[in-house]
């Protein structure tokens, strides 16, 4: 059930070299991340978790380019990330949906801001604001949606972008559980339909497993890689993998792993 390596076929798309990040605080520099070594395939959906402030978040503005580190490297496509780019989108937990705009527009903003040709634009909205489904409110604002819908239109609007990697940040986080349940089963069959690279931080272990290729256990901080999981399942699984004995197993070594650091 773990894994301590990639396959060695496929490259990597996003590279985390001996990666370490500081933080001046009134009380002394604290380190947010250790050492930390990863990579992550194209195309491969890896969620990454473990107990709070244990630098999940700080790790994906790494990626984002959000942050920069304090030592180590981190690289996109074999080139050093320096910064925000359209290569990589971000889901945050909050909406972001800008309310002044319909839900085609929001889907359709970032291509519209890079100039793409309208015929383009057009044809990616169509694409996935039926791909999440929400082709009956596409005319509809974002005060008429429920926050399950303004989720989709944020993911849809990540994917529109085109991007090599879909960073996620909890995305689900500030959902009720039935919600969350449809969109984690949602951005499953997203994703195997339009593939993209996915990193996805959680604190919900169920999620982790149901969603990804890899989960990635980071240890308290300063974080480090603590242990890798690769869930292996069904690609047309759905909420009821969760009740399944090889699932139950594995949840229940994750959470093991996660009460040893408390």
């Amino acid at each position: 059930m773990t894994s301590t390596a990639s396959p060695q076929h496929r490259q990597p798309i996003i590279e985390v070299v001996d990666l370490t990040v500081t933080f001046p605080t009134p009380e002394g520099e604290v380190t947010a991340l250790d050492r930390v070594g990863l990579d992550i395939e194209e195309n491969e959906f890896v969620c990454i978790m473990g107990p709070s402030g244990c630098g999940k978040t700080t790790l994906l503005n790494l990626i984002a380019g959000i942050l920069k580190p304090s030592r180590g490297h981190i690289g996109h496509k074999g080139s050093p990330i320096t910064g925000p780019g359209p290569d990589r989108a971000v889901v945050f937990q909050a909406d972001a949906v800008f309310p002044w705009m319909s839900v085609e527009d929001n889907i359709g903003y970032s291509l519209k801001v890079r100039g793409r040709p309208r015929q383009e634009t057009e044809a990616a909205v169509d694409r996935y604001v039926s791909l999440v489904g929400l082709s009956d409110f596409r005319k509809a604002w974002p005060r008429q949606l429920s926050g399950g819908m303004k989720k989709r239109v944020d993911i849809a609007r990540a994917y529109a972008a085109d991007p090599d990697v879909l960073l996620m940040d909890e995305p689900f986080g500030a959902l009720d559980i039935m919600t969350k349940e449809r969109l984690q089963e949602e951005l499953v069959k997203l994703w195997q339909l339009s593939p993209r690279t996915v990193v996805f931080i959680t604190h919900d272990l169920e999620e982790a497993l149901f969603l990804g290729d890899r989960v990635i256990l980071m240890s308290p901080r300063p974080g480090r890689i603590a242990a890798e999981y690769r869930p292996n399942l069904p690609a047309d699984r759905d909420m009821s993998v969760k009740t399944s004995p090889e699932f139950v197993a594995l949840a229940k070594t994750l959470r093991d792993a996660l009460k040893t650091f408390h």
